[in-house]
Order: structure tokens, then C-alpha cells, then sequence
């Protein structure tokens, strides 16, 4: 039977990696092919389980609705521990400052792990390894994986036998961290939950990036969640030399009078607009967001589906209140133009 184990995190560990995203945050990320190979799975996983990729949304739009990084974190570990029937589980985050894993959040674990593993620097390790290479490592018996040698007592002691780790990345596709599952008794998930739970570290990463990442760093368009810090930086990424970035998501109604992201992929409908000629305000960013759409629809008819929003905001992704610019749009309907406040 699977014990399941209230998760929790290192407050300690949690604020002092934290503290260094104010910064910089990690340079490290996911190849593009396997990014590539990571938009192919969505593409196969929408076809062949759409029950199951319902059910992952729904997970991660009940992450968006948390508003502390602190409560987010034990209920990716508990979630990740479910997808697997794993018995432990832990939750690392990259350090920009030397790269290594820090330790933030655990569920099941003694304090000998937990000092063991605080902080992993060792390229040799499951998470390590998932961590060098950017894609997921699983490891059906940590006895007979010599590159495990110096872990193996605490191991024991801790009645781990199976490993795997998950990347959790941003929608750049930069890696924040790694969510690590293990069981008490030697095996390998099967091919279709590696792939849930591979999919599962980039709906959660990008949810732990609105937290961890301020914004202006390394343009990283996402708030960080320190108001106050909101209208310096805005005033950092309004136009400069007569060039505006915008950055646009597009919506679906979810739920009794929610939304959430529009497309079987979390980054299909969202990315940068970049314009350089003063009339090419917001209201133009989501005239092309719209061409797009209307694009995609005569290629693809979208039946049924209901009006889907465009939101348009400067310099980074926000919330729908603080977007420069919103649009209703549907495949049989006109623009219907929202304009929250004035973008010029």
C-alpha cells in the first residue's frame, strides 16, 4: 500500500535559493529539440488521452488560483507523488549562483536524507543527471546504478529503492529545478506516466515561475509577487527608442466564470510581440493574435468552441485587470475590443 505523506517545505533552504532570483535568475536551459519533442507529446497526448490532458489542466489551473509560492510547492510534491504512487518525493530548485539543487520542499524523508541531499552538486546523482541533460531520469534500482555509490547508505536507511526526476521549466524552457519521486521497491513507472508526469513539470513550472522570477530578468515576462516592485520595473520596459514589447496569452472560458490558457499546449497561445512604429499599440498586437487565431480555425474548424480572450500587456504578462489591451474573439464572432487602460 502507498503511504502518503503530508508534504511540506525547508523554509530555510526555500528563502535563502529564492532570495537569489531577485538577481538572476538560472542561465541553464532545456535543448531545443527536446523542447521540440516536448510540444510533439502534447500534440500525441491530446489525441490519444484527452480525458487524462483535461485532468492536468484542471491541476494546473488550481495551482494559478494559489497566491504564495510557499503553498504551491507541497501540492506539486503531493501531486507528482500521485500521478506516480510514489511513497516520497521532493521538490529542488536550481541556484543561479553555482547551479546546484537545493532542496526546498519534501514529503516522507528524515532529517539523514534531508541533510544529505540539502544541497546536490554531484552530476552523478538521478536529479543531478536530469538536471545536466534537461530531460526526465529514472533509475529502476538505486543498488545496482554504480553511479549512485555515495548515496547508497542513506538509501538504505531511508528504504528508498527507485528513483525518478522530473525538470521543472519555465515556458522559455529554462530550467527552475527538479521534482523527484521515489518508491521503497525497485521498478520504473510505465512510458505513459513518465509522460503525464513530464508533462505535469512543465504546467507546474510555469506556474513556479510567476512566483520565483521578477521581472526585467533576463526579460522574463512574468510579475513576480512583490507589488511594490510592479511600476519601476514598468517603467523600465515602456517604449524605448520607439521600441514596444508586448507580450499576449490567449483565454478560454473554464468553469463557472473562469478561464484558463487557450490550446493543448500551455505556450501555444502566449508569447512576445515586439513593434518599433508609434501606432502599433496594443489594440494592433492582438489584431495579429487574431489574424493568427482566425488562421488556425479556417485550418482546423473549431466547431462549438465558445469566444476566446486576447489579452495585451507591456513588457510582461500580468493579470487580466492590469492587461493594456483585451479582445473577445470567436470563430464566427468580430472582434469585440477591451481596452483597460490607455497603451500609448
Amino acid at each position: 500500500m502507498v503511504r502518503m505523506n503530508h508534504s511540506h517545505n525547508l523554509i530555510g533552504s526555500l528563502e535563502h535559493v529564492t532570495a537569489s532570483y531577485t538577481s538572476a535568475p538560472p542561465a541553464r536551459k532545456v535543448a531545443a529539440t527536446h523542447r521540440a519533442d516536448q510540444l510533439a507529446a502534447w500534440v500525441a497526448f491530446s489525441l490519444d488521452e484527452p480525458s487524462a490532458l483535461k485532468s492536468l489542466q484542471d491541476a494546473a489551473e488550481e495551482l494559478r488560483d494559489i497566491p504564495e509560492l510557499a503553498a504551491v510547492l507541497p501540492r506539486v510534491a503531493e501531486a507528482s507523488m500521485e500521478l506516480l504512487g510514489a511513497e516520497f518525493g521532493n521538490i529542488q530548485f536550481v541556484d543561479p549562483r553555482d547551479d546546484s539543487l537545493v532542496l526546498v520542499t519534501q514529503s516522507g524523508f528524515g532529517d539523514e536524507f534531508l541533510d544529505h541531499f540539502a544541497v546536490v552538486h554531484d552530476s552523478h546523482s538521478v536529479c543531478g543527471r536530469a538536471a545536466r541533460q534537461g530531460t526526465q531520469a529514472v533509475t529502476a534500482d538505486v543498488r545496482d546504478d554504480q553511479g549512485l555509490t555515495p548515496h547508497q547508505r542513506i538509501f538504505r536507511t531511508s528504504g528508498v529503492r527507485s528513483v525518478q526526476s522530473t525538470p521543472l521549466v519555465d515556458h522559455t524552457g529554462r530550467l527552475l529545478g527538479m521534482i523527484s519521486t521515489h518508491m521503497s521497491q525497485p521498478g520504473r513507472p510505465s512510458d505513459q506516466d513518465l509522460r503525464i508526469m513530464e508533462l505535469y513539470g512543465q504546467l507546474a513550472g510555469e506556474v513556479v515561475a510567476r512566483h520565483l522570477i521578477v521581472p526585467g530578468a533576463a526579460d522574463h515576462p512574468h510579475n513576480g509577487t512583490v507589488l511594490d516592485r510592479r511600476l519601476p520595473l514598468l517603467e523600465r520596459t515602456e517604449s524605448t527608442n520607439g521600441v514596444t514589447q508586448w507580450v499576449y496569452r490567449v483565454d478560454e472560458p473554464y468553469g463557472p466564470g473562469g478561464c484558463r490558457t487557450y490550446g493543448i499546449h500551455p505556450d501555444q497561445w502566449r508569447g512576445r510581440i515586439t513593434t518599433d512604429h508609434p501606432d502599433h499599440d496594443a489594440e494592433y498586437a492582438a489584431a495579429l493574435v487574431a489574424r493568427d487565431l482566425r488562421a488556425e480555425w479556417n485550418i482546423h474548424p473549431a466547431g462549438e468552441a465558445r469566444p476566446v480572450h486576447i489579452h495585451i500587456w507591456r513588457g510582461w504578462e500580468g493579470t487580466h485587470q492590469d492587461a493594456a489591451f483585451t479582445m473577445e474573439i470567436g470563430p464566427d464572432l468580430n472582434g469585440h475590443r477591451h481596452r483597460a487602460v490607455d497603451p500609448a
